[in-house]
Formats: C-alpha cells, sequence, structure tokens
C-alpha cells in the first residue's frame, strides 16, 4: 500500500566509504569499507521526522563526516525536492554542507508557527463541516 511518503519497497540505498583502522597502520595501509545506508523517500508531511531518520541512519552506520551526509542525501533525495532546493545543490556551502542542506530543507518543507496556527484555526472552525458547508 503506497502513500505519500512512499512503500517501504522503495527505500533509496547509497553507499558510503568511510576509512577502517587496518592493524597494519605501521605501514601506512588505510583500508575503504562501504556502508549502507537506507534513506527513505522524503515525507513532505513532516520533514523534521524524516531528517531524524535519516540522521539514525548515519548514526547506525558511524557516518560522521559532514560532506559524507551531503552527498548521500542529495544523492538519495527525489528530483522534485531537489528542484526547490537547486541553488544550494548548484552551489553548495564551502563549509556546513550538511547543516546548510538540512537547515534550507526545513525552512522550505517544514510548515511555519503561523501556518501550523492557521491550518489548526481552520480545523477548529470547520468542525464537523466540510467546507463548502462553511457558510
Amino acid at each position: 500500500m503506497a502513500n505519500e511518503e512512499g512503500s517501504k519497497d522503495s527505500v533509496m540505498q547509497a553507499a558510503v566509504q568511510q576509512p577502517v583502522a587496518d592493524p597494519r597502520a605501521n605501514e601506512g595501509v588505510t583500508e575503504i569499507a562501504k556502508v549502507t545506508v537506507k534513506i527513505p523517500p522524503f515525507w513532505h508531511a513532516k520533514p523534521e521526522l524524516w531528517i531524524a531518520q535519516v540522521e539514525s541512519q548515519f548514526i547506525a552506520a558511524g557516518i560522521s563526516s559532514d560532506r559524507s551526509k551531503y552527498h548521500t542525501v542529495v544523492a538519495a533525495i527525489e528530483s522534485s525536492v531537489l528542484a526547490q532546493i537547486s541553488d544550494i545543490i548548484l552551489n553548495p556551502p564551502v563549509v556546513d554542507l550538511y547543516k546548510t542542506l538540512k537547515t534550507r530543507l526545513l525552512e522550505q518543507f517544514a510548515d511555519s508557527e503561523q501556518k501550523k496556527i492557521k491550518k489548526l484555526l481552520q480545523d477548529l472552525e470547520l468542525g464537523d463541516m466540510r467546507p463548502s458547508q462553511n457558510s
């Protein structure tokens, strides 16, 4: 059963390379291991929860690099969302890549307090009536 947020079958996966300590560290050898991160489809209705879920995936995968987080999200997020934040995608900031992306996603998609209050008041005014019955 698919909904606005997408089904569990549509979960995107992104491979991120993280350095892994090698027991032969004194030889100056570093191995690269791939870590799989399951980025869920963007949740337009609750971007705060979507970001929390993505960040949990980063923690579970041991990803702490700002750059890795940014590029993982950009690679996995749907094109309709990217189009609305294209300025950050086309001209990424020099520092705080992920933090800037996260802030912009919340600014773009999260309801402001004013919108939330307006929606709440509209719902209270309607009660059990349909919008067409409120005249």
